[in-house]
Order: C-alpha cells, then sequence, then structure tokens
C-alpha cells in the first residue's frame, strides 16, 4: 500500500468516525428529550396557569385504596310540606327534612301541612327498573371519568354496591349516585314543566378564559325535539315579547364549543341578574313570563327569560368564576365550580333513575401497599439495576455505557406509553415494570455479547433480536389474555408486559442496534 492510498484510507477513516460520532450524539440527543418529556412533561398555558399536557400516571385502587358505598332502595316516605295557602315549603324523607332544619317542631310553629306519599311505588320494583337503575349509574361512573370501578346489585330487592378507587374526586363522585337525575325546565308561575331530560341529547362543561379568570359554563344540548321546543320557549319566555325588559335574561348560545365575547357578556349579566334581580314587573303579561331551571327539586336558576329567539338547540349556563392562578385563594371557588358544574352535567345527561335509592353506608378501605413502602420497593429495584449496568459498563467499556443510556431511554418510553393510553398501573403493573426491565437487560447483554469482536454487526443484532422475540412469545400471548381479565392486578401486569415487550423490540431496532453498530464499527 502506497503513501496515498494510506492516506485516502486515514481521511475515509476519519470522516467515518465524525459520521459515527454525529449519529451517536443525534441519538443520544433524542433520549435527553424523550427523557425529559417523560419524567418532567410538556407544560402550556391553560386556563391562566401552566398544565402539564402528558396525563398523569393512574394508579390502581390496589394501591390508591378503595370506597365501598352501599346503595339501598329508599324504603322512607316522601313527605311534602305546605303552608297555609298551599305553596311547597319542601319536600324528602323525615330525616332529609330534619337535616334541613324542618324539625316536628318548627313544622307545628309554622302550621306547615304534612302530606305522606311511597318514595318507591310497588309497581316501580321490578327487575327491569331494578338493571336500568344499574345502568344509570354505571353511565355516571363513566361520564365521571372513573374506569376502576366494581358495581354488584342485588337482583332480588335492588340494593347496589359499587366499589372504586379513591383519589381527590371520589367524594364528589359518590354525591351523584344517589340521586335520581330528574331535570326540569318549568314556568316560574304555573310550574308547567316545559323541557325535561327526555329532551336532552347531551351535557358537558365548558371553559373560557377572560382576563379576570376563567369561566365556568353547563352546557345543554337538546335533541331534535328539544330544540323545537326551546325555539318555542325563547319566544314566548322573551324578555323583550312586549316590552324592553333586560332584568333576569337567559343568554343564546353558540353551537360549537367556542363562547363568543358577546355569548360572555350575555351569560355574565344573565348571572349577575340572577343574584341581583328585583323581579321588576312589566306591563303585558308576555314580558313577565319567566322560568325556573331544576334538577331533582333543587333550582339551579330562577326567574329566567331569554334575551332572543334561541335557534341553535344549546344553553350555556354560567355556573362562576375564579382564577387558576390563585387556587389557594379561600375566596376563589374555580375548582367548586367545575365540580358543580360536572356533578349536574352527569345526572342531566345520562337520564332519571326509574328508582330512588338512599346512601346506606360509605366506607374507605385502606390499601396494604403504603406510599412509603412503594417507594422503598423502587428505591430497591432502582439500586439493583444501577450495580447490574455497573457490570455491563465494566465488561463491555464504552458498548456497555451506550448500551445504559440507551436503556434509560426505554425506561421514558414505556413509561411515556402508560401515561398515554391510560394504564392503569397497581401492584400487578409494577411487578410488570420489574420484569420488563429484567427482559430488556438480557436483551442488552445478549446483543452486547453477541456483536464483541465482530465486524458484520448487523446481521448479528437482528438475528438477536429474531431469537429474542422468539422466547418473548409465551410472556406476549399471556400478557394479551390478562389484558383482558377485569382484576385490575393481572389486567395492570397484562398490559404492562405487552407494551412493554412490543417497545422493547421496537425501541432496541431502530435506537440500541444503531448506537453499538456504530460503536463497534473499524
Amino acid at each position: 500500500m502506497n503513501k496515498e492510498e494510506k492516506l485516502k484510507k486515514e481521511k475515509k477513516a476519519r470522516e467515518t468516525n465524525k459520521l459515527r460520532g454525529l449519529r451517536i450524539t443525534l441519538i443520544i440527543f433524542i433520549i435527553i428529550l424523550l427523557s425529559l418529556i417523560s419524567f418532567v412533561g410538556i407544560y402550556v398555558k391553560d386556563k391562566n396557569e401552566m398544565s402539564d399536557i402528558i396525563p398523569d400516571f393512574i394508579l390502581g385502587s390496589d394501591i390508591e385504596g378503595n370506597r365501598i358505598i352501599q346503595l339501598n332502595v329508599e324504603q322512607e316516605d316522601t313527605i311534602t310540606l305546605t303552608d297555609s295557602t298551599g305553596t311547597e315549603i319542601a319536600s324528602g324523607t323525615e330525616e332529609e327534612l330534619s337535616s334541613q332544619g324542618y324539625t316536628e317542631d318548627v313544622i307545628t310553629q309554622n302550621n306547615y301541612t304534612k302530606t305522606t306519599e311511597e318514595t318507591n311505588k310497588a309497581e316501580v320494583l321490578n327487575a327491569e327498573n331494578y338493571e336500568k337503575s344499574k345502568q344509570i349509574l354505571i353511565n355516571r361512573l363513566k361520564t365521571s371519568g372513573v374506569t376502576d370501578y366494581k358495581v354488584r346489585q342485588d337482583k332480588d330487592n335492588g340494593n347496589i354496591v359499587v366499589e372504586l378507587k379513591e383519589n381527590t374526586s371520589t367524594d364528589d363522585i359518590i354525591s351523584t349516585l344517589s340521586e335520581v337525575g330528574k331535570f326540569e325546565l318549568k314556568d316560574s308561575e304555573t310550574e308547567e314543566i316545559l323541557l325535561n331530560n327526555d329532551d336532552v341529547k347531551d351535557a358537558r362543561v365548558l371553559y373560557n378564559n377572560t382576563q379576570s379568570g376563567v369561566n365556568v359554563y353547563l352546557e345543554i344540548e337538546f335533541n331534535k325535539q328539544g330544540k323545537e321546543k326551546l325555539q318555542e320557549i325563547s319566544k314566548t319566555y322573551n324578555s323583550n315579547a312586549e316590552a324592553e325588559d333586560t332584568t333576569n335574561t337567559v343568554a343564546n348560545n353558540t353551537v360549537t364549543n367556542e363562547i363568543t365575547e358577546a355569548d360572555l357578556n350575555a351569560a355574565e349579566t344573565a348571572n349577575e341578574t340572577t343574584n341581583t334581580a328585583t323581579n321588576e314587573t312589566t306591563d303585558t303579561e308576555a314580558s313577565s313570563k319567566k322560568v325556573d331551571m331544576e334538577i331533582d327539586g333543587t333550582k339551579i336558576t330562577q326567574g329566567q327569560q331569554f334575551s332572543e329567539e334561541n335557534a341553535t338547540g344549546t344553553l350555556d349556563l354560567l355556573i362562576g368564576s375564579g382564577s387558576a392562578l390563585s387556587t389557594n385563594d379561600e375566596n376563589n371557588n374555580l375548582d367548586t365550580y367545575i365540580t358543580q358544574a360536572q356533578s349536574m352535567a352527569s345526572l342531566i345527561k345520562n337520564g332519571v333513575m326509574p328508582i330512588t335509592y338512599s346512601l346506606e353506608s360509605n366506607k374507605y378501605i385502606e390499601s396494604p401497599i403504603t406510599i412509603d413502602l412503594l417507594k422503598n420497593v423502587i428505591i430497591v429495584l432502582g439500586a439493583i439495576t444501577v450495580v447490574l449496568f455497573i457490570f455491563l459498563i465494566i465488561k463491555f467499556r464504552v458498548n456497555g455505557i451506550l448500551a445504559t443510556i440507551s436503556n434509560v431511554g426505554f425506561i421514558a418510553v414505556i413509561l411515556l406509553i402508560l401515561r398515554l393510553t391510560n394504564v392503569e398501573v397497581g401492584i400487578g403493573g409494577i411487578i410488570g415494570l420489574g420484569l420488563i426491565q429484567l427482559l430488556n437487560y438480557i436483551l442488552l447483554y445478549m446483543l452486547l455479547k453477541a456483536v464483541k469482536g465482530k465486524k458484520d454487526n448487523d446481521k448479528v443484532m437482528k438475528s438477536v433480536l429474531v431469537k429474542f422475540c422468539m422466547m418473548s412469545v409465551p410472556a406476549y400471548i399471556i400478557a394479551i389474555v390478562f389484558a383482558f381479565n377485569s382484576f385490575i392486578p393481572i389486567y395492570s401486569f397484562g398490559m404492562v408486559v405487552f407494551w412493554g415487550i412490543t417497545a422493547s423490540v421496537i425501541y432496541n431496532l431502530l435506537v440500541t442496534k444503531n448506537l453499538i453498530i456504530k460503536a463497534e464499527e473499524k
């Protein structure tokens, strides 16, 4: 080999090394980026605060604990109290009235008349209504975003037991379970029912950012029949029907989820006038006609009028406003308004319970696995992993370092997948993560050992990956079977192992293989 050929070969080697270094640097940069997204998150401005757009981990009930709720078919009679003019004062069971301050002494002192009737008439207590009530309850859980729950019903008496995991929204969810969910839009004076649940297509919570804070809305969307009724009602109960009257007006809304500034101002005016209305009367009967909106007899709006004809088929009710920047402020009720709107939406959209239930018991069952114990287990497993990868670095040097970096990226990827696919991570899921880490370590060791001293690394590594896939087939099949199990620990284990093996093969084929090949090339 002459000098010129030698120089060309050296130059080519330097260029190859530069390309190899660039490739490794780029892959490592991608790994760092994935790790930051997975371990830290991606934060954007939402409702005047920075929030992570990557979903949180969903922990299973075997970690966070369970809530056991007993709902029994109401056996007590419903008592209605009326005054001397026949106006209804309150209604409910004796216990409910007592909790509201309507004791026997108060009833006697005010000369209220008591009327008693069965809460659940005998003809409604049948298997069909038991099942319908159970399904409505399940739909309410789904609407509230609950995924880990069990609902059992005694088919003989209709009583229901609900088991769901404990979290910050559990109490709010439970508050909707025993409600009947009867939605009504009534004439304020005659109490004629103008719209009810049969006219509703959907109900949802909307938000609108303003300079002063975040406005929370309950949007009620009506079906074809309800849309036509609403249009007629908005003509009749209109503040501009015969005279100019801006007292207590209901804003008309857009069809889309976007709320215009004009809608916002109108809705805010409606909300303010609801609280400060003087109930002024006009000279004509038409302009004084107003409506009330109720859920289970509780008014959520009172004495409202429409500012114009409503042809959209939707109503946006302003629940309240608050600041997302100062959630610790005791005067800031944003979270409360959101909870109220979500509860109303869940009741309205899922129909009326044919049977009235009472909350018999509400028990919290603490998980035997405490958070501190969980942290200690993770620390121990992490320490073992560190020791194993130190061994890998000592044995394979540069490739061992690159394999360790690749493994960090793999952990980031699998955790990101679990968050994005909303997999519930319970005790079984944590065991599954440990198994996936072990399998990935074995694969890395097989790859590093196979390519050591080899020049044709590409073929060697592909062969190892194929071998690993064949070895993983039994575990993969078991994982798929477990993923369809309703028992959370087994389901969690199956889903984690399924995604783990899938991600391990693809990730190592795309990332680790390129890192190791480029490091070993001569």
